[in-house]
């Protein structure tokens, strides 16, 4: 709990029990960073299931693949039960059930498919979400799976439309590009612009047009030093740009907020598009007809169903965790630790029940694991070819 929960590195995990023994006389056992990190893959094997367990009930398969570590990706395919459409909240970890955690060089849709149809009876699968990758788009529709497409992701591509060829969006993000680089570390730094993301970029465009209203604002209301209105000089001919480019991402900020809650269904539709009411300008005029052929797409998959899951945020979450483990040493490559994700998903045990899968689970077991689906890591490839040169 302590690594999987709330983060703690395995090496002050150990140092956990140490304060506790220290300083409340509690006399516990130190297990070493080893110790808990053969705990943690032994917890991800056993959250595992057998294909025969997935049949009679209905699934939703969420799919995604990391970014390149070292030489490889790590496909991570996960099922939330189909009862899930009906909560009032974002999917949590305990929701999902891991089903493929595997590493290769490359995830073609051919292999994509055969890793699915391997681990469960494609029957059993009512729609699967997932960006709009290719090679996950083309393998649901090799196994005639619904795909879904994730809202973040479409929502962001909204905006790239939106703004990727307006000549005001990239006048504007590069003079608040060389802001930064002349002023983070000057006596002006209080006004600097935020960061902006270099992958991804659309997916995170509030915080720059938040920084831009509110410096707007602040020259409005003559809160600044003339210094600082000299810089900020070039912000009022952008002025109407940035009000409409915030107005917008704050709506569709809002949309995404109710439909991860409470499902696409036709009060969260009539709810989200009620939000574009007073936005007549054209560029929200265009993000409003986009977001509704976005919704019309969802219908037509799903006709029969009264709610239905469009976020694949919680995957996104898991890689993110698993790369603060990586991310001390990315010149090992994705290890076994990659069964972080697989123990963290799925209820949290009882005492007795981590303790037979402890007891259950083998580190021969383990190993089998790691050969099957991660393979020799960067590092070992590393090594084995040093050793040539005698």
């Amino acid at each position: 709990m302590l690594v999987l929960s709330f983060g703690i590195s395995f090496r002050a995990t150990s140092k956990v029990f140490l304060a506790f023994n220290l300083y409340l006389n509690l006399n516990i056992k130190q297990p070493t960073h080893t110790t808990i990190m053969n705990w943690t893959k032994k917890q991800g094997i056993g959250n595992f299931r057998e294909k025969s367990d997935f049949k009679g009930k209905k699934w939703i398969l969420i799919a995604d693949e990391s970014i390149q570590f070292g030489n490889k990706k790590l496909l991570l395919i996960t099922l939330v039960s189909v009862t899930n459409e009906n909560n009032d909240k974002c999917l949590t970890y305990k929701d999902l059930i891991p089903l493929v955690l595997k590493v290769s060089s490359s995830w073609k849709s051919e292999k994509i498919a055969q890793e699915i149809e391997k681990h469960i009876d494609v029957k059993n699968i009512v729609y699967a979400i997932s960006d709009k990758g290719s090679n996950l788009t083309v393998a649901f529709k090799k196994l005639n799976i619904i795909h879904i497409e994730d809202i973040n992701h479409y929502f962001s591509n909204i905006m790239q439309k939106l703004l990727e060829n307006d000549e005001k969006f990239k006048a504007y993000t590069k003079a608040l590009s060389d802001m930064r680089a002349k002023l983070s570390m000057s006596k002006y730094a209080r006004i600097v612009p935020p960061n902006q993301r270099i992958m991804s970029r659309y997916m995170n465009l509030t915080p720059l047009f938040d920084w831009g209203v509110n410096m707007i604002n602040l020259l409005e209301t003559n809160e600044l030093t003339d210094e600082e209105k000299e810089i900020l000089n070039f912000l009022p001919q952008y002025k109407d740009f940035v009000f409409q480019t915030y107005e917008i991402l704050t709506t569709i900020n809002k949309i995404q907020e109710i439909i991860k809650n409470k499902g696409f269904s036709k009060a969260s539709v009539k709810k989200s598009l009620k939000l574009f009411k007073n936005l007549d300008y054209d560029s929200a005029i265009k993000v409003k007809l986009l977001v509704t052929e976005y919704f019309n797409n969802i219908k037509n998959k799903t006709k029969n169903r009264k709610r239905v899951i469009c976020s694949s945020d919680i995957i996104e979450s898991c890689f993110s965790k698993l790369k603060e483990l990586f991310k001390k040493n990315k010149t090992v490559g994705i290890t076994d630790l990659s069964l972080c994700i697989a123990a963290m998903l799925g209820d949290m045990q009882n005492a007795m029940d981590i303790k037979e899968t402890f007891e259950k689970i083998t580190m021969k077991k383990v190993d089998e694991w790691k050969k099957e689906n991660i393979g020799d890591t960067l590092f070992k490839e590393k090594r084995n070819l040093l050793k040539k040169t005698g």
